[in-house]
């Protein structure tokens, strides 16, 4: 019996949406993880890429299900990019805060932002279409197969 590695293509998307709740948080670390599998990471480099994307959930301030988190999960060969983007939930009551405000939760941002620089090769955040967005990009160290 032989081993064939699994044939993959070099470029995948997933997308994985759910409502903003620290419980469903498993489900972007487990896809985390798939992706940064299927990138050839090693085991410690697909824990730092489901740490980072942890961070990404919390850093947009409490989780408290007002909201929806959707992570799109990109990979190219033996790069994985996350980008996270914090949208109301469908049938939330009352307003969500302005994004200019969650944006600048401040202690959060900042233990987070400590955070991604050890875990990733770059990170950052943005409003795009006036929702909230982090996004992340780690690539495999070199020499690792």
């Amino acid at each position: 019996m032989t081993y064939r590695e699994p044939r993959t293509s070099e470029y995948e998307v997933i997308e994985v949406s759910f409502p903003g709740s620290v419980e469903f948080v498993v489900l972007a670390r487990f896809t985390a993880a798939t992706i940064g599998a299927r990138a050839g990471f090693d085991l410690d480099e697909i824990d730092d890429l489901r740490l980072a994307v942890d961070e990404l959930s919390v850093s947009f301030g409490p989780l408290d299900g007002e909201t929806s988190l959707r992570f799109e999960f990109f990979r190219d060969g033996d790069t994985v990019s996350v980008r996270c983007t914090r949208e109301p939930a469908p049938g939330a009551p009352g307003e969500s805060p302005p994004e200019r405000d969650v944006i600048n939760w401040q202690q959060a941002r900042e233990l987070s932002e400590q955070l991604l620089e050890e875990l990733v090769t770059v990170h950052g955040r943005e409003i795009a279409n006036g929702r909230s967005v982090a996004w992340l990009k780690k690539q495999r160290e070199a020499g690792k197969a």
